[in-house]
């Protein structure tokens, strides 16, 4: 009786130098948010036109001025009292000159009007500095842009008189945003980040590579670094790192900007490893077994070191060869040594893949 060979999928073995990518998701958020606010109190003379919620703004853009006239009455009393100290202090000066006349080596401090000249001093001195502090006080009230960024939050209008430290607007950075990407042991290893402290900023600390898309248009991309790791984990034992991506970057040339509050896809890179295996996530049996298609095309079982299972595919550093045809699908009543006929079901496995993903 003539038995036909089951036919069976196969994928050819690639090894290469690779650094294994790892998927993961989060939320973008801007890595500067300033709350703008006033030092001095004041009515609300004139709000900027363009000072709106959702407007850009760019730093030292006037955003409000308050009513100046409380502070330039301030200012001049506080000339005024400068001007009075000086006369006093040439006075005291000339006084000192006469009475230094005349007196012998032992003649007291007094007598010879040191202390006298010292306290004039002293009260010029006080006097010029509330002058300084006056003028201060009168250039704040014109409230300026901090940061070039976008307002997300207006709290006066003109006519309202506010107090000093009362919030005015908040704005957000649009130059750099962040995203919280968490992360396992294990992936966190692959990356290289797992002896890396908190901040890592440091140029001898590799930066894992972020390529981030976006749900809502997948034909964007955009490329930052990670730049440091969360000092605790969360309920589910995970760390969280901090990848950032800068809008105007030369990586990020005229790019669809970025938004705070986007749901992304991260797909991570750092460290690469030597001889990595990469085969397809169907080819792997159970308890890490591969079915190998060796010679006069039969079946040979091989157990495999698995070091990370993406999404798509599964990279092993030991087990198997380069171009060792993988058997790959789920398969029933395979034997060690049984005769199959086999066809490619693609060339080569990429090394590109969307690693599997973190679960909340």
């Amino acid at each position: 009786m003539l038995v036909t060979p089951p036919k069976i999928p196969y994928s050819s073995v690639g090894v290469t130098d690779l650094a294994i990518p790892i998927f993961s998701r989060g939320k973008v958020s801007a890595s500067e948010v300033r709350e703008v606010t006033n030092e001095v109190p004041g009515l609300v003379q004139y709000v900027s036109p363009d000072l709106h919620t959702g407007s850009n703004v760019k730093k030292n853009d006037i955003l409000i001025q308050l009513d100046e006239q409380a502070f330039v009455l301030d200012m001049a009393q506080k000339q005024a009292e400068l001007d009075l100290a000086k006369l006093e202090l040439m006075k005291v000066e000339a006084k000192a000159v006469v009475a230094q006349k005349g007196l012998n080596k032992n003649a007291s401090e007094y007598g010879r009007h040191i202390p006298q000249v010292r306290y004039a001093t002293s009260q010029v001195f006080a006097a010029e500095t509330a002058l300084a502090y006056a003028k201060n006080r009168l250039n704040k009230t014109i409230v300026r842009a901090p940061i070039n960024g976008k307002v997300i939050k207006l709290n006066v209008t003109e006519g309202e008189f506010i107090n000093a430290t009362s919030s005015i607007a908040t704005i957000y950075g649009t130059q750099k945003l962040e995203v919280r990407l968490p992360l396992n042991d294990q992936q966190l290893e692959i990356l290289g980040l797992d002896h890396v402290p908190e901040s890592h900023t440091n140029s001898d600390v590799v930066q894992p590579k972020v390529t981030l898309t976006s749900y809502q248009d997948k034909r964007y991309k955009w490329y930052g670094h990670v730049v440091r790791t969360e000092g605790e984990r969360d309920a589910n034992q995970l760390l969280y790192v901090i990848a950032q991506v800068a809008n105007n970057s030369d990586s990020n040339p005229g790019r669809k900007p970025l938004l705070p509050g986007s749901f992304v896809e991260a797909i991570i890179t750092g460290k690469t490893i030597k001889d990595v295996r990469v085969i397809p996530r169907n080819a792997e049996q159970a308890n890490q077994k591969v079915w190998v298609i060796g010679a006069k095309n039969r079946l040979k079982s091989n157990a495999i070191k698995v070091i990370y299972r993406g999404k798509k595919n599964i990279y092993v550093s030991e087990g198997i060869n380069e171009n060792d045809r993988i058997a790959t699908g789920e398969f029933h009543n395979m034997a060690e040594g049984l005769m199959v006929e086999t066809y490619e079901e693609r060339p080569k496995n990429s090394p590109v893949d969307n690693s599997v993903s973190v679960t909340r």
